[in-house]
């Protein structure tokens, strides 16, 4: 029986991980990656392998009884950016200095190489308990959860396990991501005679500065939730000696558990409300924007951009056995946004996040992965596939 701490299994995830950061997969392009990962389902003896409508693929392997778990990675990955800037080829997969280097290796091919890998072992040694599926999922960078969601309903699985980047940490909460777009609309003049028109612009900027005002909510675990402007696009734009009639602001805004729509645009709302009383030329409007996503297969699915927000409590049988089963490992959450916020979010399905990796190793240039958590990260599945909460 082949053992964990063999070389060999080390240089099988390596190869796993290599040959999926060698095929680019931008989201609504992970056609050719999906394939590739079918035929490592295939040589790793999974079953009823599936790719369904959105153009996820999931494999099974089938233990003893137990639970169903569900282990997500998606495979779409941003693009690469400036390629000069890297110092190695974002799409060859290199190994320097105990590290593996390429897009997607910390988010998140190389989780996928594990769990598929760290699966698979568990199944050939026994240790496998009930059902594990792993779920190869695509357009999250997207909008989180909008496709894996379907793979979700499909199966209705006990657990989600995350596979997102925590370090070798267990994690248990995460915030939610909320896309706002807040229009303030103004009146058209010539830039030589402003006083006959309203900037659209000018306003929004006061609106801006306002909002910086607003006292975010907290959670003694997630933090604040944020509220920060990324976009600002006037009207007409580009413009030559035109005053702005319309003024676009996209907010990124990071929410918290039991938060929803309406109360994260109720304060926005109110504030709008409070300036147009102040000020009779001020006009706003402001919400969630309305997200879509084309999926390889020509699937268009469409959703408003709000991800919830989700955590476990601590004394959960869930964490409490997975803890125990990855050695009494640290808690921890994640900072940012992942496919939980459909699973638990919206679908109410426990979910759990451990992955190799750091968060803020994710999208950068030069994106690495540590060999040691890769490796890690493989036992770590392995002992996973013993859960036998139900």
């Amino acid at each position: 029986m082949q053992k964990l701490t063999d070389v060999s299994y080390q240089d099988q995830v390596v190869e796993i991980c290599q040959s999926l950061i060698q095929i680019k997969s931008l989201s609504g392009d992970e056609k050719q990656v999906i394939d590739r990962i079918a035929e490592w389902m295939r040589v790793l003896d999974y079953h009823d392998i599936r790719v369904d409508e959105c153009g996820n693929v999931v494999g099974t392997l089938r233990g003893g009884d137990g639970p169903t778990v569900m282990y997500d990675s998606h495979v779409d990955t941003v693009p690469e950016g400036d390629i000069s800037q890297w110092t190695y080829d974002p799409y060859g997969g290199q190994v320097v200095n105990n590290r593996i280097y390429g897009r997607g290796t910390s988010d998140m091919k190389g989780a996928l190489s594990a769990s598929l890998l760290g699966l698979a072992f568990a199944k050939k040694d026994g240790r496998l308990k009930g059902t594990a599926l792993v779920s190869a999922s695509v357009g999250e960078e997207h909008i989180e959860g909008l496709a894996m969601g379907h793979a979700v309903e499909h199966y209705r699985p006990d657990l989600v396990i995350i596979c997102e980047s925590t370090a070798l940490k267990l994690n248990i909460a995460q915030r939610g991501r909320a896309e706002i777009n807040i229009a303030v609309h103004g009146k058209s003049a010539h830039a030589s005679n402003p006083d006959v028109g309203i900037n659209a612009f000018r306003k929004m900027s006061h609106l801006i500065l306002a909002l910086d005002d607003l006292t975010p909510p907290q959670n003694a675990l997630l933090g604040k939730g944020i509220l920060e402007p990324t976009t600002v696009i006037s009207s007409p734009y580009p413009n030559v000696s035109v005053i702005p009639w319309r003024c676009d602001a996209r907010f990124d805004r990071r929410t918290l558990v039991g938060e929803d729509i309406d109360s994260v645009l109720d304060p926005i709302r109110t504030v709008i409300d409070r300036m147009a009383y102040e000020d009779p030329d001020f006009r706003a409007d402001a919400e969630v924007v309305a997200g879509e996503f084309t999926c390889y297969t020509g699937l268009t699915l469409q959703q408003e951009t709000f991800a919830p927000a989700w955590e476990m409590d601590t004394s959960s049988p869930w964490v409490m056995q997975a803890k125990q089963l990855l050695d009494d490992v640290e808690l921890g959450h994640y900072s940012f946004c992942t496919n939980g916020s459909y699973s638990l979010g919206r679908a109410g399905i426990p979910t759990l996040g451990y992955g190799p990796g750091f968060e803020h190793a994710a999208h950068t240039t030069d994106e690495y992965l540590d060999l040691d958590q890769l490796w890690g990260s493989v036992v770590g599945y392995y002992n996973l596939a013993s859960m036998n909460t139900k």
